[in-house]
């Protein structure tokens, strides 16, 4: 996570800052390594996907044959039930 969303999550959880928004649903993904994120935004969640996107985009280019590209999608694929939105 870069500072700029650190800082958006400690801004979110102060109860006492008037930025706060406390209206818009807040998100968990779970990494490839099993970390967890929470408190991400819609804004977070299109970045981290956008990021993982590119990356996969990446792998899929460089590597030779069609085994390989499949495995790289279906990686990608398994990662889509890795996101639910948290309860407040």
């Amino acid at each position: 996570m870069t500072p700029d969303q650190i800082d958006a999550i400690k801004t979110q959880k102060d109860s006492n800052c008037c930025n706060g928004s406390n209206s818009e649903p807040l998100y968990m993904i779970t990494e490839w390594d099993g970390t967890e994120l929470s408190h991400q935004t819609k804004a977070d969640v299109v970045d981290y996907v956008r990021d993982e996107l590119t990356t996969t985009l990446f792998r899929i280019n460089v590597q030779g044959d069609d085994d390989d590209h499949f495995e790289v999608a279906k990686e990608y694929l398994e990662q889509f039930s890795a996101i639910m939105e948290e309860q407040l």
